[in-house]
Parts: C-alpha cells; sequence; structure tokens
C-alpha cells in the first residue's frame, strides 16, 4: 500500500510538473506574439522617428535664413535637438533588447521551470519598459510636431524673415 501510495503522489508530481511546463510554454508562447508586435511597432516608430529628424532638419535650415524676432523660437529648437538624441539612445537601446529576446527564444525549452520562469519575468518587465518608453517617445514627437508647425507658421508670417 505504502509503494501504492508514493507511485500515486510520484504520479502527482510529474502530471502536475508537466502542467507547470506547459502552462510556462504557453505564457512563453504569448509573450512571443506580444514581442513580435512590439517588434513591428518598433520599427514603424523608428520610421516616425527619421521623419521628426527630418523635419526638425527643415524647421533649422529654414531658421538659419530668418530673422528671428522671438527668441524663443531658438529654445524651442534647441531642445527638440536635445530630445531626438535622447530618442536615439533610446531606439539603439530597444534595438539591443529586441535582439537578446530572440536569443532567449531560442534557448527556451532547455531550460528548467525555474529558469523558464524567471526568463518570462524578464520579458514581460523589459515589454512593459518597451511601451512605456515608446508611449512617452510619441507623446515628445506629438509635442515636438505641433511645436514645428508653430516655428514654420512663425517663419513663414511676413514679420519674421528677410
Amino acid at each position: 500500500m505504502k509503494k501504492l501510495i508514493g507511485l500515486f503522489v510520484l504520479l502527482i508530481m510529474i502530471v502536475g510538473c508537466e502542467n507547470n511546463n506547459k502552462e510556462l510554454s504557453e505564457e512563453f508562447d504569448k509573450l512571443n506574439r506580444q514581442h513580435d508586435s512590439i517588434s513591428e511597432a518598433h520599427s514603424e516608430f523608428k520610421n516616425t522617428h527619421d521623419e521628426m529628424r527630418k523635419k526638425y532638419q527643415q524647421v533649422n535650415e529654414k531658421l538659419g535664413s530668418a530673422n528671428i524676432q522671438d527668441s524663443t523660437i531658438f529654445d524651442d529648437v534647441a531642445r527638440h535637438s536635445t530630445i531626438l538624441e535622447q530618442h536615439d539612445a533610446i531606439i539603439k537601446s530597444h534595438d539591443q533588447i529586441i535582439e537578446g529576446q530572440k536569443e532567449m527564444k531560442a534557448n527556451f525549452d532547455g531550460k528548467s521551470d525555474s529558469e523558464k520562469k524567471a526568463q518570462i519575468d524578464e520579458i514581460i518587465e523589459m515589454h512593459n519598459k518597451l511601451m512605456d518608453e515608446h508611449s512617452t517617445m510619441e507623446e515628445d514627437h506629438q509635442e515636438m510636431k505641433k511645436e514645428h508647425e508653430d516655428i514654420m507658421a512663425k517663419l513663414d508670417s511676413t514679420n519674421t524673415y528677410n
């Protein structure tokens, strides 16, 4: 009877481990789908960022040929330059994170359950960071876009340039 109980307990433990492994694999698969979506959004954001950088350069070029009466424009343009540089650094770090997660994906199946859980937790943390920073950069871009339009309108007005 003790052997039967021991065998039953062992069987329950094996089934429990298999269920835990299955749950971890399902969660990892879900995170991979989310990762693909984040990677696509990141790629689109890089394009948007490049467009914002081009608009910044256009504004900066137009400033070079203008007789500016409103000195706050220079402050805005300088701030935009700093923001774009910060975004460049963030985008580069996101590229590295995305590439690192591809490597994590390749080694997932060979890990223990505790290693898988730790990896899943790290991926969740990185996804949250990527999404938060993308959101912040999007807000910055919207603000800069509006300010670029305002600056261009000032520059196009009859009293601001020769």
